[in-house]
């Protein structure tokens, strides 16, 4: 499966109509990229927003339902039933998207959330960092990451727990 973003439709995509997964709210916005997902025959998703903040950008499928984290915000759009899941603004930029235990782990400047694939959000952590925050690996119950407190350069390593994101060291 690949993903791929793109800021115009692809030409062998032109006939395919985008599904919208920024979600309705952002229809009034005028900036615009694109991700095909090419897993069994290519897809084509369009995302609105307001402004470019983030160089990092990313997807995600778990069962129906893609991840995708893109400049200030992270969305859940599940493609069988066309519907929005979830459009959820980070703090500052969106930075990372991980999953672990079939549970998306999102990283923005700050923190990170911990979603489920109906999109409730199950607990969030703003306070790892200033200016990025990256997970390294998952154990039993816990999360180890870093976040970036002194940029450039300054990262300070830390674990949360896995079930409730409080700060554990």
């Amino acid at each position: 499966m690949t993903f791929d973003f793109t800021v115009t439709v692809p030409q062998d995509l032109s006939h395919q109509e985008p599904i919208l997964i920024s979600g309705a709210d952002s229809l009034q916005l005028d900036g615009r990229a694109y991700l095909v997902v090419d897993d069994f025959g290519k897809r084509l998703f369009e995302i609105r927003y307001e402004y470019h903040c983030s160089p990092f950008k990313q997807a995600l499928i778990l069962d129906t339902v893609v991840a995708v984290g893109f400049e200030a915000h992270f969305y859940l759009f599940d493609f069988i039933t066309k519907s929005n899941l979830l459009s959820l603004e980070m703090d500052g930029y969106f930075g990372h998207l991980y999953l672990h235990n079939d549970k998306f782990y999102v990283a923005d400047s700050a923190g990170l959330y911990c979603i489920n694939k109906s999109g409730t959000t199950l607990w969030s952590n703003k306070g790892l960092a200033v200016d990025g925050v990256i997970i390294h690996d998952f154990d039993e119950n816990k999360i180890f990451g870093s976040g970036e407190w002194d940029p450039p350069g300054g990262w300070q390593d830390f674990i949360v727990d896995e079930r409730s994101g409080t700060l554990i060291e």
